[in-house]
């Protein structure tokens, strides 16, 4: 059963306080005349429906495959700063994450006059990060 068939068995009612019990209240009239508007575009999208699975039917079979919907959806890809100094892509494709990928950044190797010398005797040293553009990273 449809939608709008439902609306067809619903009875309408009379205001009670009127003269007059044979004419609806004003309330029923516009409430028959949205009904009726109702109705009127549920059986349009039942049309549209209608179309649409029999276009679906004839590219599969013309393809051989399934018409699917995900594939037209929005790619989008995120770049997150993180506070380390890497930095994080997302690529998201109607609101799942596809792919993600983390780019760390260059560590160099730099002498620490503050640290204490190391067991043999040799300054320390510690890595540290350096800031290093990449633009093929920007570009992805």
């Amino acid at each position: 059963m449809k939608i709008w068939e439902i609306g067809s068995q619903l009875p309408l009612t009379t205001s009670k306080g009127s003269s007059d019990s044979s004419t609806p209240s004003e309330y029923a009239k516009i409430l028959a005349e949205k009904i009726a508007d109702a109705r009127t575009e549920m059986e349009q999208m039942d049309e549209i429906q209608a179309r649409l699975d029999e276009i679906a039917e004839l590219h599969e079979e013309l393809t051989g495959r399934a018409l699917d919907s995900s594939q037209s959806g929005e790619k989008s890809t995120i770049r997150k700063f993180k506070p380390d100094g890497s930095i994080l892509f997302l690529t998201v494709q109607d609101g799942k994450t596809v792919s993600v990928i983390k780019k760390k950044p260059r560590l160099v190797a730099v002498s620490d006059p503050m640290a204490p010398l190391t067991p043999s005797g040799k300054i320390a040293v510690k890595l540290e990060a350096r800031p290093e553009i990449d633009f093929a990273a920007f570009m992805m």
